[in-house]
């Protein structure tokens, strides 16, 4: 991987062309050469035309871009490239128009489907990965059509669930992960605990019962930590509500406003470039990595 941050010249000046951008893709897929993938035969004639690689043993036809976020795109790579730069340099994120101003991408239909592609490769990145140590969770909610009452009564909002890993010996947290969930319950929250935090895990919440089934856990260790109020939350559970309060500014702020059908993108977004905070130099090179070994998802799928 790239070890030291590309400026914002040095970046234009590796992937200013089309063609050096075809060629660092083929270098990422085929660090070893081509290799076919139904034979494994390592010779190829290029099609210019289609952009095909055509296996001189069997005749496949291999795609640089089948089976990535790239796949079937009429945008061109660099500007892909230019998009994955600059969605990951920007710790608070960037909006779709102002990447369609800078990138001149026609429409705002292809940048907003280009957004998202690259947020499915980042949340899909992080689904495997377990928080472990100490972990603070609580939970909190997302816009509303109309005002109506805070907190867990609130109807028509969105739920998410968010645990932050906490080592005890370090002054910062490390780890975030989020989901939506259709409400805040024990059934709900279980699967997360489950898939996205290790085992002996010490878990801090406040004294919600949908919180209650992590006391009956062989292998967690639970803290109920139960304010005298409202207010008092963020003084049990400080890195949990301050990353609360940041993707809701940074939702506010930057995309002024996300609809529940497409906020576990944006959450996906939020903990990809958090967990990663401190690899800035290695940022582009791991999200291309991302897109690489993501499938492809249509505007189509986006808007149904």
């Amino acid at each position: 991987m790239q070890q030291e941050p590309l400026s914002l010249m040095q970046f234009q000046k590796k992937f200013g062309t089309e063609k050096a951008c075809q060629k660092h893709l083929f270098r990422l897929r085929w660090p070893e050469g081509f290799r076919c993938p139904r034979c494994r035969h390592a010779e190829a004639y290029f099609h210019r035309t289609r952009h095909l690689y055509i296996c001189k043993a069997c005749g496949y036809q291999a795609s640089l871009t089948a089976g990535t976020v790239f796949h079937k795109t009429r945008t061109p790579l660099h500007k892909w490239f230019w998009m994955i730069w600059l969605m990951g340099r920007q710790k608070s994120g960037i909006s779709m128009l102002s990447l369609q101003r800078m990138l001149e991408i026609k429409t705002y239909k292809t940048v907003w489907t280009m957004g998202h592609k690259i947020r499915k490769a980042m949340a899909e990145r992080d689904a495997g990965y377990k928080l472990a140590g100490l972990i603070e969770m609580d939970d909190t909610y997302f816009g509303a059509p109309k005002p109506g009452k805070r907190g867990r009564g609130a109807t028509g909002k969105a739920k998410v669930v968010v645990a932050v890993e906490t080592p005890a010996e370090k002054k910062k947290p490390r780890f975030a992960a989020m989901r939506m969930v259709p409400n805040v319950s024990s059934a709900e929250i279980k699967p997360l605990v489950q898939e996205r935090l290790a085992a002996e895990a010490v878990i801090k919440t406040d004294g919600w019962q949908g919180y209650s089934f992590l006391d009956a856990s062989p292998s967690l260790q639970h803290e109920w930590l139960v304010p005298g109020s409202g207010k008092e939350a963020p003084k049990v559970l400080p890195w949990v509500h301050t990353l609360i309060a940041n993707i809701k500014g940074n939702i506010r702020g930057i995309h002024h406003g996300v609809s529940p059908k497409h906020l576990p993108r944006y959450l996906g977004e939020f903990c990809y470039r958090f967990n990663r905070r401190f690899w800035e130099p290695q940022m582009f090179n791991r999200m291309l990595h991302a897109c690489l070994n993501t499938s492809s998802i249509t505007f189509l799928e986006l808007r149904q």
